[in-house]
């Protein structure tokens, strides 16, 4: 079954439970929004105005909430790569100062701006860093911090079976006390509901390889659940049941199955980057490990044609954050990576990709 959301938390687990780094600590949040929250309420006086750079390629989920709390945010732009040079960078630094810098690894690409550190010369001195990792599954011995103003920051679901989020940092930077609200409020209560109901009709459709199941399990619970998340100003903690299976993540094992699927993806779709209709991302072999989905380009804005046409077909892959400015001009469809998919599903997502492209 071809899906982004991993059905089965067993194949990513290990017996031994993982070291932790001394250098690096991490706090556990029902969501990546929670763990903004309770960040921002202890770094910064509730009567600043907080501004925080973004990219133009970002979740406007994420980005509705932070004006919903009192936020603003300004776009900085990405080019078709994902990527944006350090002198450009340093002109939205100098412009507008923000509070929080939000530098994304989309789909777990590393962002240029890590190899090419000069900028970090004009940020402002208390500025904060804030590495979105949520595509990408983080292993803290291999988190680096620029500086103890950088933080990094995941999300468990979109890359794992498992909930939640982890916020990463210097004992220095997370030197407060983690919000410790309770697990019975409305807010955690529904959210969890609605996730776990997710799960059951999501592992259901892959049990009996229903297309359909999976992307009402999407459209509906998941929709539900992302309705809500985030929408709490009491930041909410993860659920602690879940930590003992968080700390025995088998990272290893799962860069090395991600590697080998995105070798296969790149020989496959080799004919498809030649296309009118498609493009080849630039993708770093070191990142392959990472990834949490292989990034197809699209040449135009999203096409609603295609994703029928691939829904039709028993290959329900969507085009991502199409609300974006970066969207507006060209598009990205997330080809899925885990345990789930095996070498038959990725072959017929490649075909069925390449019958549409002959058709159009």
């Amino acid at each position: 079954m071809i899906n982004y959301y991993q059905p089965s938390v067993w194949p990513f687990l290990q017996l031994k439970a993982n070291e932790s780094p001394h250098s690096t600590k991490f706090y556990y949040y029902h969501s990546f929004e929670d763990g903004l929250w309770d960040f921002i309420k202890n770094k910064f006086s509730s009567a600043k105005k907080i501004t925080l750079l973004v990219p133009d390629f970002y979740c406007s989920d994420v980005l509705d909430n932070l004006k919903l709390h009192g936020f603003r945010y300004i776009y900085y732009p990405l080019d078709a790569d994902f990527q944006i040079s350090p002198s450009q960078f340093r002109k939205y630094l100098w412009l507008y100062k923000p509070e929080i810098v939000v530098i994304f690894n989309a789909c777990g690409i590393t962002s240029n701006l890590f190899s090419d550190t000069g900028w970090l010369l004009d940020l402002p001195k208390d500025s904060w860093i804030l590495e979105d990792n949520v595509h990408r599954l983080s292993d803290p011995e291999k988190i680096t911090l620029l500086t103890d103003h950088h933080v990094v920051m995941d999300s468990l679901r979109k890359v794992s079976s498992l909930p939640g989020s982890r916020l990463f940092g210097s004992n220095r930077a997370l030197d407060f006390i983690q919000n410790k609200s309770s697990y019975f409020s409305r807010y955690f209560l529904s959210s969890f509901f609605y996730y776990q109901l997710f799960q059951i009709f999501f592992f259901t459709g892959c049990l009996f390889n229903s297309s359909r199941l999976v992307i009402w399990a999407h459209d509906y619970w998941l929709s539900l659940h992302d309705d809500i998340i985030g929408d709490s100003f009491i930041p909410q903690p993860g659920f602690s049941f879940f930590i003992p299976f968080i700390n025995r993540i088998n990272y290893k094992k799962i860069s090395k199955l991600k590697i080998t699927q995105v070798k296969i993806y790149n020989r496959l779709l080799k004919n498809l980057f030649t296309s009118k209709h498609f493009y080849r991302i630039s993708i770093p072999a070191k990142d392959f490990g990472a990834l949490h989905v292989y990034p197809l380009g699209f040449k135009g804005p999203p096409d609603l044609a295609l994703e029928k046409y691939l829904e039709q077909n028993h290959a329900p892959v969507w085009f991502k954050f199409t609300d974006t400015p970066w969207s507006r001009t060209r598009g990205v469809l997330f080809l899925p990576l885990g345990f789930h998919m095996h070498l038959g599903s990725i072959c017929h997502l490649v075909n069925t990709l390449s019958a549409w492209s002959k058709l159009s």
